[in-house]
């Protein structure tokens, strides 16, 4: 079966297909998956209808497009599973960066030139304990998530108010979280001025930084996938 190419490459799969693009909000790679898919499927479509009713090229490819459904039709299912996998992605990154830089941060004091057991006070060290074990609880609590989209997804009964809570919940977490740490880190470099200019503690900071913004951009893309596929739905 040969797929249906007219000769401006402007028909209404090109059209539709199109239109579909423009309404979709997700992650870039499953975004375009999900695009080039719909694309091939009403070019066999098309390709079909055209082989098997003997319609020429236009009218097969409206007719391919007619029996795809509207974009009203479809746009809110493809944009429901855009933000399960951005909600997905957002989870899995939580679960697996958060226990990492707990047990990747004491290298930035690794052969210091200074002694940490000392000069530190009981609210540092309470601190830094409620840090550590909150991140892990937190990487926990994510790792749930994750099964909750993949294995528990069939009990879910509404999976994008479950992305938006995820989203919502990570927002609120890594904004507290990271207040947490900055507090940590200005008692470090209170207490050690020599931290300031040490480079394993600056290499950490970056490292724990560029973790906690990938999180928060990834938490916040979640809250407005998950928006943008309630919004689809009440518009339908």
């Amino acid at each position: 079966m040969s797929r249906v190419f007219l000769p401006d490459d402007a028909g209404p799969i090109d059209t539709y297909v199109d239109g579909l693009a423009a309404a979709l909000r997700g992650p870039l790679r499953t975004r375009a998956e999900m695009i080039t898919e719909a694309r091939h499927s009403l070019q066999d479509a098309a390709a079909a209808f055209q082989d098997d009713l003997g319609l020429p090229p236009l009218d097969a490819q409206r007719r391919a497009v007619l029996e795809f459904g509207t974009l009203g039709e479809v746009v809110p299912g493809y944009q429901a599973e855009l933000a399960a996998q951005q909600g997905r992605r957002t989870a899995t990154w939580i679960a697996l960066a958060l226990p990492l830089v707990n047990v990747l941060a004491p290298l930035m004091w690794w052969d210091s030139p200074w002694s940490v057991a000392n000069h530190a006070t009981h609210l540092y060290w309470v601190l830094v304990d409620h840090f550590k074990y909150t991140s892990f609880l937190a990487a926990a609590v994510a790792a749930l998530v994750v099964l909750g989209f993949s294995w528990g997804s069939r009990y879910l009964r509404d999976g994008v108010r479950f992305t938006r809570i995820v989203g919502l919940g990570a927002v609120t977490f890594l904004g507290l979280h990271g207040v947490v740490g900055a507090v940590v880190f200005g008692l470090s470099i209170y207490q050690w001025p020599a931290a300031a200019t040490w480079p394993p503690v600056i290499l950490g900071m970056l490292v724990n930084l560029a973790a906690f913004g990938y999180a928060g951009v990834l938490s916040v893309r979640c809250v407005q996938f998950a928006r943008t596929a309630l919004r689809n739905r009440v518009a339908v």
